[in-house]
């Protein structure tokens, strides 16, 4: 299936060009596919088989590409994942050694994706991943498509109130430090425009942290106004973990807040600029 990608409201002057691109200097344009989805993975390796599953099952007449990308996981979720390629086709794998975090990963996930549209889901078996196709759907007529919690349909699942109440305060901060206009803005589940990506990616991206959606829309918005931002939201399902450890740490909330106050001040602190993993399957 061809997701219908419309006119773009941003500025169309140039081709869309991937940053692999723009590094290489090659022309993808005819090995382009719809979509990429990005799995950002750390100790996932009993999640993974059947989260591949499910997605080879949703997107079946889609063209699409599933990429995994691994923190060098001492479970060798890379390895498991490599095992796949040849049963899934669309399944590429990228091992970074060395550097760690969720944001880091999609945008090297994103650098190296082929789709039209780019789009990450966490691969804990919390996020529905039969919400896929209505989220390309969404895509092709927005710049920004998101899963929320807090939209028709959408819930917390089970999470405690103490969980509940933290997840609360991190939007409001996000609201209010950084102006986001979406219900859920620590969403890990969404997908963005290719032109969006490349235009706001200038090789000198800084994600800190778990909250990429923040990040990048704080960029997009910086660089076109949030009158050019579409946004639609579809409201989801947030499921319990059953296997694996969750990755919620104090580090993770103090990143959040640091990432929150840097786009608020537009001024960085020390962090790792993603760099281009060589260990790619």
């Amino acid at each position: 299936m061809v997701i219908p990608i419309p006119g773009r409201s941003l500025d169309a002057s140039q081709p869309v060009r991937t940053a692999h691109d723009r590094m290489a200097g090659s022309d993808r344009q005819n090995s382009m596919v719809d979509f990429t989805l990005v799995l950002p993975t750390y100790n996932e390796c009993e999640n993974l088989p059947p989260l591949l599953q499910h997605i080879d099952h949703v997107l079946e007449g889609f063209r699409f590409e599933v990429i995994v990308v691994d923190d060098d996981s001492p479970d060798q979720t890379w390895l498991v994942a490599t095992e796949f390629r040849e049963q899934y086709s669309w399944l590429r794998v990228i091992r970074r050694r060395g550097m760690r975090g969720l944001s880091s990963a999609v945008v090297c996930g994103f650098r190296h994706g082929r789709g039209r549209i780019l789009g990450v889901m966490d691969a804990d078996l919390q996020h529905e991943a039969e919400l896929l196709p209505a989220l390309l759907r969404e895509a092709a007529q927005a710049e920004f498509a998101i899963a929320t919690r807090r939209g028709a349909g959408g819930s917390d699942g089970e999470w405690s109130q103490v969980r509940r109440w933290g997840s609360a305060v991190a939007a409001a901060l996000a609201r209010y430090l950084v102006k986001v206009p979406f219900s859920d803005p620590m969403s890990g589940f969404f997908a963005l425009r290719r032109e969006v990506f490349d235009s706001i990616d200038d090789f000198d991206l800084r994600p800190r942290g778990y909250k990429i959606l923040v990040y990048l829309y704080a960029r997009a918005a910086q660089l076109f106004g949030k009158q050019a931002i579409r946004l639609r939201e579809l409201g989801y399902h947030f499921a319990n973990r059953e296997r694996g450890k969750s990755k919620l740490t104090a580090k993770v909330m103090l990143d959040y807040l640091l990432m929150l106050l840097e786009l608020r001040l537009k001024v960085p602190f020390r962090v790792a600029r993603p760099r281009w993993s060589h260990a790619i399957f």
